[in-house]
């Protein structure tokens, strides 16, 4: 995570690091991703880059963690407006955080992050990612307290963490299609078609998919 040297640096400064740090992991995957070009874009030496982070890793996942705490604070507010209705809130969120990774201004980000790892990959990320995110005591969704277990055939908190794994699987699985077919922000009906096979798939989770039928009498 960042040193305090980077939290009292001027905010102006501060915040050209972490636009050179967006601008460039826009453009480059974490492995590819250059410090010299981050340094350069931020106006500051190598050394100083150093003193803030340990590495473009930490940088990286400092970025991702400023993104997920704005994600985890919508989780919450919207959990607690539809009452603890899993299904309702992950609509809602899906649909609004498409959008934003569709049209939004971190959308070429969002771009490098889903087309840059293999599954190995990214749950390498996804551990990584936690585990900074956590040491920077960030906001986390308890699941477990705030959904109503009882609109679901669950029977315990693993299994709540396996559909809401599943939820949002739908909703990374679907992203990361229309990336990599949509040729640029302007190419809405990939985004629409991924988004609405979005909500589908959400319905299926919810409702099931094979259609009941009639015994014969």
């Amino acid at each position: 995570m960042p040193t305090q040297t980077f939290f009292n640096l001027p905010g102006t400064k501060r915040q050209r690091l972490i636009d050179a740090g967006f601008t460039v992991f826009s453009h480059a995957s974490l492995a590819d991703a250059s410090v010299s070009e981050i340094v350069r874009l931020a106006k500051i030496s190598r050394g100083s880059f150093y003193q803030y982070f340990s590495d473009k890793t930490d940088l990286y996942f400092y970025l991702l963690g400023q993104l997920r705490e704005a994600w985890a604070a919508d989780t919450i507010g919207t959990l607690r407006r539809h009452e603890g209705d899993l299904f309702a809130t992950v609509r809602e969120l899906a649909e609004a955080a498409f959008t934003d990774l569709s049209q939004g201004p971190y959308r070429e980000f969002y771009r490098m992050l889903f087309l840059s790892f293999s599954y190995r990959g990214s749950v390498q990320v996804d551990d990584e990612w936690t585990a900074h995110y956590r040491a920077q005591h960030r906001i986390r969704t308890n699941w477990s307290q705030m959904v109503d277990t009882k609109r679901l055939n669950v029977n315990s908190d693993d299994q709540l963490h396996t559909l809401v794994h599943m939820l949002f699987g739908v909703f990374a699985q679907n992203v990361a299609r229309y990336f990599n077919e949509a040729a640029d922000a302007t190419d809405t009906a990939v985004a629409d078609r991924y988004r609405q096979n979005m909500l589908t798939m959400i319905d299926w989770l919810q409702h099931g998919v094979e259609k009941e039928t009639q015994e014969e009498s």
